[in-house]
């Protein structure tokens, strides 16, 4: 007999039992189905192997010999021998191999045991990387996988880099799931000179399926501890909101060292948004905050990096929001409520409470006139202080029509402002102007054997025709003292297969300025490139007045897939709202294998003549864990009572990240010193 070299189906038990086998030889004798080389699938179970034995009365098989077994779609066996009891669904396997497709683990072991989908194994490794010569990997006495919960235990664990160990717990235990479940999170760990090590261990509550809680304890150890608490909600399948809140309390010592206003630093936060609230296009919008200081922020649990970010303002913005629009028509009504708190008291600090937006977007009068409104109510109000209120209200009326076949276009505009501003001792303030913007334009393109060229054109006139404010000076009213300006700009657009040019250039002449020595406003010239890896851009401003230019940012840049360099040059000259600034910045790495980077950044001041940060770094990606390590050393310029000075801050970063087990990121800050 020819032998067959595909497989085919030698027969289907015609009994109840639901059992497919394959083979190139397989028999019957004895109650017991033999297979050689072959297969069989039972209640969505495949087992393949050089010989399976199934006992048709015991309901158990047994398989010898480069055994594979595959009962769902992410996990599948590899082993020796395997003994199946299909009706408890035990395995015993000598030796234990388990691969799951979903996130690239693997388990191996000499023995293992499946009871009631769970897994017991002795003398384990287990990762996530390659099973031939892992990069990490993690040996341990036992194991237990629940295949179900999809949680592993791991007992007597030690982690290996390579065959090096690094770590030993005496238990590990974490989730291979995706869902929700309740349980400790990962600590977060941390280190500053100056607040010492900082420790939070999470521990995360489901509350069913649309809330849970967060509770965060942490400690700084040279500065104090506390507790940060989140509850997180789903309203409903529109709506979501989170309510924070902490206290942190300092030590004794720590506050009496570095004089702190308060001792404890305690807020509390909630953030909630509705789509669709009352009516189908509507949206509430709730972030509110409230705090004795803004050190509340910076020692949250979760600023385990020391960011000096979360102290970038002491004033805190409460807004309450909601909007509805249907067809043209938008309305809005938004609260905000300030609070410095650097201020020991807020009585005088303004708030908007609250302001009433009405706008209707553009509409058709007749044909091609078009209009729109814009209106607003604002109250500003506080407990001690003026308080007041300001109305506005923006009409612009728009004809567009276009001459020598769509070649040339005319925009007329009429827009009328008016605004009014009232005080609570009774003074009225009114602005009220009308303004005529008139504007040619073109929108050309044209495409060459090589490349598409688009041109936009312009020329905006502006002119006020009337213009009247009566009543007492008011900070809350803006007017211009310039009643005609012609504005010019010029975009266009070079596009081909391996290059692209973009060129804007725009000016506005002033026809009455008499209080400069020019009536050009500065020229914004924008202009980038790029070839194949190859790119540069370059945005600056000349002052037509000082015949000079005032601002530049020139950018080169090359990237490929093994080497990217950039290279800045940013100038600003003195003006009367920004001080004189000028450097040079060099960003660049290097891949010097198909995993590892080295990076580096520098920057140099030309004005305070100094280096004012460089960062060099390595760092490592692949499928299954990723590092970086870098450092960065950056000179901060300060205000002393003998002039300026400087300090030199030295701070190392380092992120290690094992998948899916997770990772640790994390700076050190050194202690900083004074530049000589």
């Amino acid at each position: 007999m020819i032998k067959i070299l595909f497989f085919f189906i030698f027969f289907i038990l015609s009994y109840s039992e639901d059992i497919k086998v394959f083979g190139y030889n397989a028999n019957i004798a004895n109650n017991k189905i033999i297979i050689h080389d072959g297969m069989m699938i039972k209640n969505g179970m495949l087992i393949s192997a050089k010989n399976i034995i199934y006992n048709k009365l015991t309901h158990t098989v047994i398989a010898k010999g480069n055994v594979y077994i595959n009962y769902d779609k992410n996990d599948f066996i590899l082993s020796n021998k395997v003994l199946i009891n299909l009706d408890t669904k035990k395995i015993v396997a000598k030796p234990f191999f388990l691969f799951n497709f979903y996130d690239n683990s693997w388990i191996l072991s000499k023995q293992a045991i499946k009871k009631d989908n769970v897994y017991y194994s002795k003398k384990t490794i287990s990762s996530t990387c390659n099973s031939q010569n892992p990069d990490w990997k993690i040996v341990s006495t036992s194991v237990q996988y629940d295949k179900q919960k999809k949680w592993l235990n791991l007992y007597n664990p030690t982690l290996y880099l390579k065959n090096i160990p690094i770590l030993y717990l005496p238990y590990l235990g974490f989730s291979l799931d995706k869902t929700r479940s309740s349980g400790f999170l990962r600590p977060l760990f941390g280190f500053s000179a100056n607040e010492g090590i900082l420790l939070t261990t999470p521990y995360y509550q489901t509350l069913g399926e649309t809330a849970d809680l967060e509770l965060d304890p942490t400690i700084r150890t040279k500065r104090g501890k506390g507790i940060y608490s989140t509850f997180r909600f789903v309203h409903s399948a529109t709506s979501k909101g989170i309510l924070k809140a902490g206290i942190f309390n300092d030590f004794d010592k720590y506050n009496k060292k570095h004089n702190l206003a308060h001792k404890k630093h305690y807020g509390i936060e909630f953030k909630y948004t509705n789509y669709n609230l009352y009516l189908p296009n509507d949206k509430l919008y709730i972030d509110l905050k409230n705090a004795n200081d803004i050190d509340y922020f910076y020692l949250d649990a979760y600023n385990y990096m020391f960011n000096q970010s979360y102290l970038s303002s002491k004033l805190l913005t409460s807004k309450l929001n909601y909007y509805t629009y249907k067809n043209n028509n938008y309305l809005g009504v938004y609260f905000k409520y300030f609070k410095d708190t650097s201020k020991l008291s807020n009585e005088d600090t303004m708030q908007i409470l609250p302001n009433i937006n009405y706008h209707i977007f553009n509409h058709s009068l007749y044909g091609n006139l078009l209009y729109s409104l814009d209106s607003n109510f604002y109250n500003y109000t506080r407990n001690k202080g003026d308080k007041l209120t300001k109305e506005s209200l923006t009409l612009p009326i728009n004809y567009n029509i276009s001459f020598f076949d769509d070649y040339l276009k005319t925009s007329i505009t009429e827009q009328l402002k008016i605004s009014k501003v009232t005080t609570s001792d009774g003074n009225i303030t009114n602005y009220m102007s009308l303004d005529t913007f008139l504007k040619l334009y073109s929108n050309l393109s044209k495409t060459y054997p090589t490349y598409t060229h688009h041109i936009a054109p312009s020329i905006t006139f502006s002119m006020n025709n009337y213009s009247k404010y009566s009543g007492d000076e008011s900070d809350y009213i803006s007017k211009t003292n310039i009643t005609k300006s012609i504005v010019f700009k010029l975009s266009q657009y070079f596009m081909a297969d391996n290059w692209n040019l973009y060129h804007e250039i725009s000016d506005i002449y002033y026809v009455d300025n008499k209080n400069t020595k020019s009536n050009f406003s500065d020229i914004f010239n924008d202009l980038s490139f790029t070839y194949k890896n190859y790119s540069l851009s370059d945005n600056n401003r000349y002052s037509i007045e000082n015949n000079k230019i005032v601002y530049y940012n020139i950018k080169a840049s090359y990237q490929n897939d093994i080497f990217n360099l950039n290279l800045f040059h940013s100038y600003q000259a003195k003006t009367t709202s920004n001080n004189k600034s000028e450097s040079y910045t060099i960003n660049s790495g290097y891949k010097f294998d198909k995993f590892h980077k080295i990076f580096g950044s520098y920057n140099y001041d030309m004005v305070l003549n100094m280096v004012k940060y460089y960062t060099i770094g390595i760092s490592m990606s692949k499928r299954c864990w990723n590092y970086s390590f870098s450092l960065k050393r950056e000179t901060i310029p300060i205000l002393t009572e003998n002039g300026i000075s400087s300090n030199i801050q030295k701070t190392f970063y380092f992120e290690i990240e094992l998948i899916p087990l997770g990772g640790v990121k994390q700076q050190y800050q050194f202690k900083t010193q004074k530049a000589e």
